[in-house]
């Protein structure tokens, strides 16, 4: 392999956590997942209980999932946002 090629294999995983491709592949794969079988429940004449119960668990499931996506973070990024902002407030206090 050529020494581009290597570069960008190597910053390759970087960029898909920072991106979190995978993460919102996974979420927009439920969006799906979760439209399709709350209209696949609505069509049904007469829904029985472990029909409904289906579609409970999969709601359910899906909203732990969304909130651990939702809260899920990176602190290697917010130390960078931090320690820039620190460095802005002592720039300015130079300049008084």
């Amino acid at each position: 392999m050529t020494n581009k090629t290597q570069n960008w294999l190597h910053i390759a995983p970087e960029y898909f956590s920072r991106w979190r491709l995978f993460p919102r592949a996974f979420i927009s794969m439920y969006i799906y997942l979760l439209y399709d079988v709350v209209q696949w429940f609505m069509l049904l004449p007469e829904p029985n209980s472990q029909q409904a119960g289906l579609v409970s668990v999969l709601v359910g499931s899906g909203a732990a999932w969304f909130g651990l996506y939702v809260n899920s973070s990176s602190t290697k990024y917010e130390k960078l946002e931090a320690t820039s902002t620190t460095v802005k407030m002592e720039d300015t206090k130079k300049d008084e």
